[in-house]
């Protein structure tokens, strides 16, 4: 059973995704207003267009609670407004659970990152720059000839937050960044709670910053 201390708070940073997706694409959103029975979420924007989401539509929505991990509940949009800030009116139709989910939310930026590997028993050192970040894993710019289940270490900073993180290399491909030839998809090893937390909010000022630049 969850606790009070689980539950979300006006303000509190949350990610939803629609229960019927062939993507199962999450995005980032925020709780505006909590009700006796509904919760007011700002409504998701990807790649500078608003997702329009409908009265009726079912959604799922996730979101980290510090140093006790991720939460997820099912809902049903009761109401959509467009007035001055995009809107979402939503009601709760399950109960709250912890949250398994592997995938998250990409946002696209540059980020330096320092990048080591072994080779020949050697530490090889690199400097990158991410195409996305998520809280499950980079798509990082990379000039070395990586191969899919290579192990390396990233050393990157969100905000004024350090994190060193061992990394799996999950995909290769070639890079559209004319100063690199790969971009290479990695995936987190083990990383810590209060470590994802702090991208996940990284990414959420970032896109705040952007909507009041209005450039999303």
């Amino acid at each position: 059973m969850v606790s009070e201390k689980e539950t979300l708070d006006i303000g509190a940073r949350i990610e939803i995704a629609r229960s019927i997706s062939k993507t199962n694409r999450y995005y980032p959103s925020q709780v505006l207003n909590i009700t006796e029975k509904t919760l007011i979420i700002s409504g998701p924007i990807y790649k500078q267009n608003l997702v329009m989401m409908h009265e009726g539509e079912n959604i799922r929505v996730s979101y980290t609670v510090k140093d006790r991990g991720r939460y997820t509940f099912d809902a049903t949009i009761l109401k959509s407004s467009y007035k001055d800030v995009y809107k979402l009116e939503i009601k709760k139709t399950s109960d709250i659970r912890r949250d398994q989910r592997r995938g998250f939310y990409r946002f696209e930026i540059s980020i330096p990152v320092i990048k080591e590997s072994i080779v020949k028993n050697k530490v090889e050192v690199e400097r990158c720059k991410t195409k996305d970040i998520s809280g499950s894993g980079l798509n990082l710019y990379s000039n070395f000839e990586h191969r899919v289940g290579d192990v390396i270490k990233c050393k990157f900073k969100v905000n004024t937050h350090n994190i060193d993180n061992r990394c799996k290399v999950v995909r290769i491909e070639e890079s559209d960044n004319p100063n690199y030839k790969y971009s290479l998809g990695v995936s987190f090893i083990k990383l810590a709670e209060f470590d994802r937390d702090n991208i996940i909010k990284f990414i959420f000022l970032e896109e705040r910053l952007l909507r009041e630049k209005e450039l999303i």
